[in-house]
């Protein structure tokens, strides 16, 4: 495969995974407004909202899958692509390679871990509500 091709396949995942690292970033809190009466919040308005952030916190979930899978498929084709010219061809190339294979592979650890921490808090919040129902019917 031809060094100009390969460059930009891996300028193009990278643009796509920084395109989606951008997009699913958490928002930071509202802070809540100084002035007037607070307002009351009725039942459908706190269910919309809650459906809304279900439906939010299920896109963040399914970009973190996307990208770990884009990840760790960058990682094995570069250590497959790489280990060929470190032996045999240009050192050089099989070491830029094997290079942007770890860097993927840090990535995919880091995106493994914030999966997982995303999933606990999803989990520790339903389990939560689920006790608040219960408590309150």
């Amino acid at each position: 495969m031809p060094v100009a091709l390969l460059l930009r396949l891996l300028v193009r995942i990278a643009a796509t995974l920084l395109f989606w690292r951008v997009a699913t970033r958490g928002r930071g809190a509202v802070p809540p407004s100084r002035g007037g009466r607070a307002q009351p919040v009725s039942a459908q308005s706190l269910d919309a909202r809650h459906r809304l952030h279900r439906a939010r916190e299920g896109a963040l979930i399914a970009g973190r899958v996307l990208t770990i899978a884009v990840l760790a498929v960058v990682a094995a084709v570069c250590i497959a692509a790489g280990l060929g010219p470190t032996i045999l061809g240009p050192r050089w190339l099989g070491i830029v390679l094997l290079t942007v294979a770890a860097a993927a592979a840090a990535g995919l650890v880091l995106d493994t871990l914030s999966l997982q921490r995303t999933l606990a808090v999803r989990n520790r919040r339903r389990r939560d509500t689920d006790l608040a129902r219960q408590a309150y019917p």
